[in-house]
């Protein structure tokens, strides 16, 4: 795999952000064994969108686990964007970091490399605070994604905030920043469940989802809540866990079942595919 180290200027964020790419390319057994040149004019991949936990840069998953390795055996693209201590939101108090991670990033990459717009092609995951951003973006956007993962996700955000981060009425500093209050999240677009149970009303096309947390992590009790609140409302759920804690290390493994449950086709798609 290549990796690719991007510094864009984001007119949304208005200023210079991070991208982290792993990026499909031939070795030496591949042009052994005469498979197809992965760079032909024409090929589209793809795409998994991976989002880091809070505070975390874009190159968190490629430095904490085996991502590189496992895309590379899928002949997947892997964009990770830093995001900070944003919870995927336009911020009360900061900048806009839900419309640059869904509008203005995707039409950049899409400019830059070879990815597919197709919604079969197009998945999305992420750890901690990146799951409740990757399920936030597929209940905001189903019909972009055909499936959704969550690591240790911080899912149902007003259920987070009520019983870890609200003091006497008033919000942690960095959910402060992100919400500015609690009446501004219940039933807004960063109310997780409730754009969730939004979409099974309006009857659309739902993406299916990949919930897995580790036993020792103190997300695990909300994640059992959140993983029945969503099979309630229709959606297909896949259930995943085991030994483990909030961790990268945990990741390692989940985001390779991830991938290997996602199904993805594995090659590269070739004009001939359509």
């Amino acid at each position: 795999m290549a990796i690719i180290d991007l510094t864009i200027r984001s007119s949304v964020l208005g200023l210079n952000t991070s991208v982290t790419v792993c990026f499909p390319e031939n070795n030496g057994s591949d042009i052994r064994a005469g498979k197809p040149y992965r760079y032909t004019p024409g090929v589209k991949y793809q795409v998994l969108w991976l989002l880091t936990g809070g505070g975390g840069d874009s190159s968190e998953w490629v430095r904490f686990t085996n991502i590189e390795r496992y895309a590379a055996d899928k002949n997947l693209i892997v964009i990770t964007p830093a995001t900070f201590l944003s919870l995927y939101t336009d911020m009360y108090y900061g900048e806009k970091y839900f419309t640059y991670l869904t509008e203005e990033l995707p039409q950049i990459m899409s400019w830059m490399l070879p990815i597919s717009d197709k919604r079969e092609d197009n998945f999305v995951a992420g750890f901690s605070m990146g799951g409740y951003g990757a399920f936030k973006w597929a209940f905001a956007h189903p019909e972009r994604f055909a499936a959704a993962g969550s690591i240790g996700g911080a899912l149902d955000m007003v259920n987070v905030v009520r019983t870890s981060h609200l003091h006497n009425g008033v919000l942690d500093r960095d959910f402060m920043l992100a919400f500015g209050s609690m009446e501004n999240l219940v039933h807004s677009i960063n109310d997780d469940m409730y754009m969730a149970e939004r979409q099974t009303v309006a009857r659309r096309k739902l993406p299916k989802l990949f919930i897995s947390v580790g036993k020792d992590d103190f997300t695990y009790s909300r994640n059992v809540e959140s993983k029945d609140k969503l099979i309630d409302m229709g959606y297909n759920v896949t259930w995943d866990t085991g030994k483990g804690s909030h961790s990268y290390e945990y990741c390692d493994s989940r985001i390779k079942s991830f991938l290997d449950w996602a199904d993805l086709k594995g090659t590269p798609i070739y004009d001939t595919e359509g």
